[in-house]
């Protein structure tokens, strides 16, 4: 009976161990265009960074609130590091500018 209650133990140890999987979120890519938050699929109130990873152009980045304000204005440079955004409300807009292909993440 402890030789089956053993094995069984391990059974379930080795069963629960293989089947861990880890999530990763995949970064959103978007180029030159004007954008919602429903087309850049962010979530309002959420920390997020934006970077270029084209290696010779550089890229601008303007995120407006409804009444068409600009909240921030970045300029990416080429081969950026991720740069802060602003806390996102659900009504801001966006404009890419340049020919970029910016990562949110």
């Amino acid at each position: 009976m402890k030789k089956l209650i053993t094995i069984l133990s391990i059974f379930l140890l080795i069963s629960f161990t293989i089947n861990t999987v880890t999530a990763v979120a995949q970064p959103k890519i978007y180029s030159q265009g004007f954008y919602t938050m429903k087309d850049l699929n962010l979530s309002e109130n959420t920390s997020y960074t934006v970077q270029n990873n084209e290696p010779y152009v550089e890229g601008l980045l303007i995120i407006l609130d409804s009444d068409r304000k600009i909240q921030q204005l970045i300029r990416i440079p080429p081969s950026s590091t991720k740069n802060p955004i602003i806390p996102l409300k659900s009504d801001y807009k966006f404009i890419i500018y340049g020919n970029v292909k910016l990562i949110f993440s």
